[in-house]
């Protein structure tokens, strides 16, 4: 019986000196259970060159005790093909490896985990007791107390490895509109809880996950910080959201009534934020895409002149209105300069009202868009009532004229 002994021990022997040979110094892993005033253990490493399967020059087989008194630890490659030396490759992914035991009789046991070659900074690892799905996270060597019943090749324990975390930041695409994402990517692993803090320490994400890659949207730009949990190893990060430029459409136009008699040209002054391309609707059918357009209109009327502003991501719009007419013999530019003294309210629906102080007589004129007199009076009333009730809805132009030649303009929207 002795010399049987003895051959186990040498095989042992040979195989833990053919891993420290053909192997790196790292990443290796004894697991030692003890009981019933007997102990017995079992290897796990992770080495370059390995494979899942039984790898002659790394692995061994489970040789178990003849004495039915002696506990058991150790992993499988398959049902009946059991390890006392277990070599696995270095993961790129998070990995659980079971460890089966052999309990003789009930009883208290201890599990000592001992690192025999360090874990590198790539990994972390923890052991999950499978009876109660309790965590321990492994932060070097360590002894953990287990009640068992009497059981045989009975799955016990997974000594689990966890893999870097790898995550893509996607920053808000446009002002305000708080899409800021980040995808996580807890490769090999399908179970595992997420929580996200703002800066302030509000919880934005507090989700449990069921596949590997995840992604969680609508964050506001900022700076977070983040937990990822799983079999009590924990992953701490923080990532920052960027906020968009603020993107605005907006120009100025030289004047807000141009005439066909001088070519009916407008020009306008993009004065547009964060972006890089325009496009320009001028109303009557006519586009450009240029920056700083000028542009002639060849027919009368009011116009609306839109530009929509984008940059990569984004767009934003604004109107301005412009009217055209045929020519400023009847009536002077809106750009004159209205007497303070002179007042117009608008009731809708084509009423108006005139305030007038320190003048007598007035002449009222109204005219439509094409120089046309639609309207005329002459008024000492210091409150004139004008209305456009009977007239068709359009724009016109309302010319008030007092004695010392004083002019007051305005549009009217009928």
């Amino acid at each position: 019986m002795k010399n049987l002994y003895k051959k186990i021990g040498m095989l042992i022997l040979i195989n833990l000196i053919s891993i420290a040979v053909f192997s790196q110094n790292n990443n290796a892993f004894r697991f030692k259970i003890t009981g019933n005033n007997y102990s017995d253990e079992t290897i796990i490493r992770l080495v370059n060159g390995a494979t899942q399967n039984f790898d002659g020059n790394y692995d061994a087989w489970k040789l178990f005790s003849l004495n039915p008194n002696v506990p058991s630890i150790y992993t499988q490659v398959a049902v009946g093909q059991e390890l006392s030396i277990n070599a696995l490759p270095e993961f790129t992914e998070d990995k659980s490896i079971t460890i089966y035991t052999n309990i003789p009789v009930n009883g208290s046991y201890t599990i000592n985990v001992e690192e025999i070659f360090a874990l590198t900074s790539n990994y972390k690892i923890s052991l999950t007791d499978m009876s109660s799905n309790t965590h321990y996270r492994l932060l070097g060597d360590t002894a953990l107390t287990f009640n068992f019943t009497t059981q045989q090749n009975s799955p016990s324990f997974t000594f689990n490895i966890s893999t870097a975390i790898t995550t893509s930041i996607s920053n808000e695409t446009c002002f305000s509109m708080d899409d800021g994402s980040i995808m996580i990517n807890n490769a090999g692993n399908t179970d595992w809880n997420i929580q996200i803090l703002d800066a302030a320490n509000n919880t934005v994400v507090n989700s449990n996950s069921n596949s590997s890659l995840n992604n969680y949207n609508n964050l506001l730009p900022g700076n977070y910080t983040a937990e990822v949990n799983s079999k009590g190893i924990l992953d701490e990060f923080s990532f920052t959201i960027i906020a968009a430029a603020n993107l605005t459409a907006n120009f100025n136009l030289n004047k807000d009534t141009v005439y066909l008699s001088e070519g009916g040209e407008i020009n306008v002054s993009n004065n547009s934020q964060n972006a890089q391309n325009y496009t320009w609707n001028f109303g009557d059918g006519g586009t450009s895409f240029n920056e700083n357009p000028t542009y002639n209109y060849s027919t009368i009327g009011n116009f609306d002149i839109t530009l929509s502003a984008s940059n990569t991501n984004c767009i934003s719009d604004v109107v301005k209105q412009v009217t055209v007419l045929q020519s400023p013999s009847v009536i002077t530019s809106i750009d004159n300069i209205n007497t303070e003294n002179i007042r117009l309210a608008n009731f809708g629906n084509g009423n108006y009202q005139l305030t007038t102080t320190n003048y007598s007589n007035k002449q009222i004129s109204v005219y439509d868009i094409s120089g046309k007199l639609v309207f005329e009076d002459v008024s000492s009333e210091s409150n004139y009532k004008l209305s456009l009730v009977n007239n068709s809805s359009g724009i016109y132009i309302l010319n008030v004229t007092t004695e010392e030649g004083q002019l007051f303009q305005e549009k009217l929207y009928r």
